[in-house]
């Protein structure tokens, strides 16, 4: 899943596109998914994986029932953090539909 709408009983890998001019796939990376509108708390982020699709890399963490997060109806954004010292970006996602 990249965006758009998605069935609350679904159990897929969220991705988040990140543009950056280096492979960033070497750090480490958190996600945290939210409600529209509210910024990550320390208990919100979990330990995501890199995905590479069509030479782009993308953040992913498992979302649904079983998955590290399960959402409710609503609209959310991902947060990602890297660690990529010194550095420590946050990206943050377009808006999406859980239904």
């Amino acid at each position: 899943m990249t965006g758009g709408a998605v069935d609350r009983s679904s159990l897929e890998e969220l991705l988040t596109p990140v543009t950056a001019s280096s492979d960033p796939s070497g750090y480490t990376v958190r996600v945290a998914v939210l409600p529209d509108g509210e910024r990550p708390e320390a208990g919100d982020w979990h330990a995501g994986s890199w995905r590479t699709l069509d030479g782009v890399h993308h953040a992913a963490l498992l979302v649904g029932p079983g998955g590290a997060v399960d959402l409710a109806p609503g609209t959310y954004r991902t947060w990602i953090e890297i660690t990529a010292p010194p550095e420590k970006p946050i990206i943050i996602s377009p808006r999406f539909q859980i239904t």
